[in-house]
């Protein structure tokens, strides 16, 4: 079994919230899709990522977004946001589902995944947790 997944189907009881459905916005308060899962470690349970439904605007449909970088949206009550554009989105590694399916195949796509959000588009500070939007 892989070392992470995703909640599928399962349904949680009243009590707790789930953020499935919940719209994400980016930079400039442009909508980029609905969350459609997350990704979690079997071992920990720890949520560490979030996986968007961008429907149809992006070829592979689905994005994900490293759970430390969203947040809860000021302007979109039980919405949530990140320091992201669709340009930036679209120069990220393609996300399928299938890379779920072993532990090697999920290995090389964050690898990816991450060399590109550190690289391009996305800059940061180093020693932060703090995206830089370069200015035009």
């Amino acid at each position: 079994m892989a070392q992470c997944g995703m909640l599928w189907d399962y349904r949680f009881t009243n009590d707790a919230d789930d953020i499935r459905g919940s719209k994400v916005y980016g930079l400039n308060d442009e909508k980029l899709g609905k969350i459609d899962d997350v990704i979690f470690d079997h071992s920990t349970g720890n949520i560490r990522y979030i996986v968007v439904d961008t429907g149809g605007w992006l070829s592979t449909k689905k994005f994900v977004v490293p759970v430390e970088h969203l947040r809860t949206s000021f302007d979109h009550k039980d919405d949530f946001a990140v320091d992201l554009n669709k340009r930036q989105i679209e120069a990220l590694p393609p996300y399928h589902e299938s890379h779920l399916e072993s532990d090697e195949q999920w290995a090389d796509y964050e690898r990816r995944y991450r060399a590109q959000w550190k690289a391009d588009p996305v800059m940061h500070r180093a020693g932060t947790d703090r995206n830089i939007t370069p200015t035009t």
